[in-house]
């Protein structure tokens, strides 16, 4: 469909270990992109050396995802539980992964983009954020926030606790670990939500969108953790946020939203699990000549 322009930034979270379990990637001769956010079990099982599961796992489904897409030819669609499944074959030849409860097992939320054919077509699981801008300036904005009115509802619980036992919230989300556990037991079940996991149970319930190519101008993705700059009030909406970055202000963005969440660094002001999360984002642009 042209030329096309892409940009990736990510940047660590404050969390355990800081391992960047976000990752993204572009791969213009298959014409797509992938952005994955990775979930560490909660027990904090780790099978993968030098690195987490989650990172290990994210990294994994995006460049196989791209693969599938490059030769086989199968719609997006299609192609997601192909790749999940051989993800997900590679990952239970680590020594211990079949005695792993599914709390234990690596998971995420991710976004996948594919411009071949005529079209413009995103797959999305899990409560990644995309925003499709039209070539007449209107912007769509994509998120499933089942996961995240979840999320809101125990970082709520998490302030309740803390503020009732004059403890700290990290101290309150330890406390509160049952709650988030009963979340996570909700993934890939009816009534729950849906994301990607070694089960490859979510693999055919992504939400899937398609436009017809000649009327995208670009396409924005990002984990959660970039998606806060609207939480912590950098930026009013998601639209917004991708109308900046689209104007070249994604990378001071980024600066804006560590400094936001440093000044809480309690997580008072804005409740949540940690002070930062790891945060990425993929700008593709269908307006320019190619570059990386």
């Amino acid at each position: 469909m042209g030329d096309v322009r892409w940009e990736i930034e990510t940047w660590t979270g404050s969390g355990e270990g800081r391992v960047n379990e976000d990752f993204a990637l572009v791969d213009v001769d298959a014409c797509c992109a992938v952005l994955m956010d990775g979930a560490t079990g909660l027990t904090k099982a780790n099978l993968v050396a030098g690195t987490s599961d989650a990172a290990w796992y994210a990294r994994r489904l995006c460049e196989v995802l791209a693969g599938t897409l490059a030769t086989t030819g199968l719609a997006l669609d299609e192609a997601l539980p192909v790749a999940g499944h051989a993800v997900a074959d590679d990952y239970r030849l680590f020594p211990g992964a079949d005695d792993l409860s599914r709390i234990d097992e690596p998971n995420g939320s991710l976004v996948a983009i594919d411009w071949r054919g005529g079209n413009v077509t995103l797959a999305m699981l899990g409560d990644c954020t995309a925003v499709v801008t039209l070539r007449d300036g209107s912007r769509v904005v994509l998120h499933d926030d089942t996961l995240t009115q979840l999320d809101e509802q125990n970082y709520r619980r998490m302030l309740s606790y803390a503020q009732s036992h004059g403890t700290t919230m990290r101290r309150a989300r330890v406390a509160l670990n049952p709650r988030f556990i009963e979340n996570r037991l909700k993934m890939n079940q009816p009534g729950g939500y849906w994301a990607a996991d070694v089960s490859c149970a979510g693999m055919t319930h992504a939400q899937v969108t398609t436009y017809p190519a000649d009327i995208v101008r670009s396409v924005f993705a990002c984990s959660d953790g970039y998606a806060a700059a609207v939480d912590m009030g950098v930026v009013p909406d998601a639209a917004r946020l991708a109308g900046r970055v689209e104007d070249g202000e994604g990378r001071a963005l980024g600066r804006l939203l560590r400094e936001a969440e440093t000044a809480d660094e309690g997580c008072w002001r804005v409740p949540r699990s940690k002070t930062s999360d790891d945060a990425t984002y993929v700008l593709v642009r269908f307006d320019g000549p190619s570059q990386g």
